[in-house]
């Protein structure tokens, strides 16, 4: 399954997410996150997204970030949490 970030991942964006990302995971879907949009993205937003590479890495299932943006990998380098590395 593909989900599709929207330019401000903020603290209201975190529990979506993490709905949209555990409905995949039990549902045993690889999952796609396309993040080429992402113009803010917050700490909450990368703790989920962390928690759901390792839940997808945890049950065998493919993980793969496309396009992101400047501001997700910079985010993500500053937060040192990597959630870009395909699994």
């Amino acid at each position: 399954m593909s989900i599709v970030l929207s330019s401000r991942m903020d603290t209201a964006a975190a529990g979506p997410l993490r709905q949209s990302l555990m409905q995949c995971v039990e549902a045993g879907q690889p999952l796609t996150i396309e993040a080429s949009g992402v113009d803010q993205i917050g700490q909450a937003c990368l703790q989920v997204l962390a928690a759901g590479r390792a839940a997808a890495v945890a049950r065998g299932l493919s993980w793969h970030v496309v396009f992101p943006s400047i501001a997700m990998v910079e985010a993500g380098d500053l937060a040192a949490l990597d959630v870009l590395t395909a699994a």
